[in-house]
C-alpha cells in the first residue's frame, strides 16, 4: 500500500507546483515547446505480471524506474530511446526486469502538454535466490501516457502511466535454455512522476 500512496502524494505534489507558478502575460508564459536535445528520468510503483494458459493472475508490486533520452523531430513528434526497470525481493529471491525501447512521443496538440507514447524493443527478466538464476528475454513493445506540468521555460514535473509487454519469452535456468510447451509472456505497469528537460 505504501507505494501507491507515495505516488499518489508526488502526482499531487507535481500539481500543485504547477498550479503556484506566476500567471503573467502572455509574453512571460513560456510555450509547451519542443526543440533539440531532451532527457528525463522518473520513479515510482510498477506492478509485473506473468501470463500463461497454466499461470496464476496474481501481479506483483515493487519499485519502478525509467530514464529517456532523444531529439526533436517536431512540435508534436520526440523520437528517443527509453529504459524501464522493476525490482522486487521477497523471501530471498531477488528479481529483476528491464526493457528497453525506442521510442516515438506525440502531442496531440501543438502547444499541449499532454502525450501518447509509443515503442519497440526488448525486456530481460532475472530471478535469483543466491544459488539458481532464472533469466529470460523478448522482444517488447510500449505504450505509455502522460501530462508535462512546466516550472520552469525548459523544465517539466510529469506523471505518467506506462504500459509494457512482451512477446513469448526464452526461459534459461544457470544458462540453459528451458523448453516449455505454452506461450508464456511478461509485463510491467508503471506509474510515477519523472522529471523531464526539454
Amino acid at each position: 500500500m505504501r507505494i501507491p500512496v507515495l505516488c499518489a502524494a508526488l502526482m499531487l505534489t507535481a500539481t500543485a507546483v504547477a498550479a503556484q507558478s506566476k500567471p503573467g502575460t502572455t509574453e512571460e508564459q513560456p510555450r509547451n515547446a519542443h526543440r533539440g536535445f531532451w532527457i528525463g528520468f522518473g520513479l515510482g510503483a510498477g506492478s509485473a505480471g506473468v501470463d500463461c494458459s497454466s499461470c496464476s493472475t496474481d501481479r506483483t508490486s515493487g519499485f519502478s524506474g525509467n530514464f529517456r533520452m532523444g531529439g526533436t523531430l517536431s512540435q508534436r513528434l520526440l523520437l528517443g530511446g527509453e529504459t524501464n526497470g522493476w525490482i522486487h525481493s521477497e523471501s530471498g529471491v531477488d528479481e529483476t526486469l528491464g526493457f528497453g525501447n525506442v521510442i516515438l512521443v506525440w502531442y496531440p496538440s501543438r502547444t499541449g502538454a499532454f502525450y501518447l507514447k509509443f515503442g519497440l524493443g526488448g525486456m530481460s527478466y532475472k530471478a535469483s535466490d543466491g544459488v539458481d538464476d532464472l533469466t529470460a528475454t523478448a522482444p517488447a513493445g510500449t505504450f505509455g501516457l502522460g501530462y508535462d506540468f512546466r516550472v520552469r521555460r525548459n523544465f517539466s514535473i510529469t506523471p505518467y502511466l506506462n504500459s509494457l509487454a512482451t512477446s513469448a519469452a526464452s526461459f534459461k535456468v544457470n544458462g540453459t535454455a528451458t523448453p516449455t510447451s505454452e506461450d508464456v509472456t511478461i509485463s510491467l505497469v508503471q506509474i510515477g512522476v519523472s522529471a523531464t528537460w526539454h
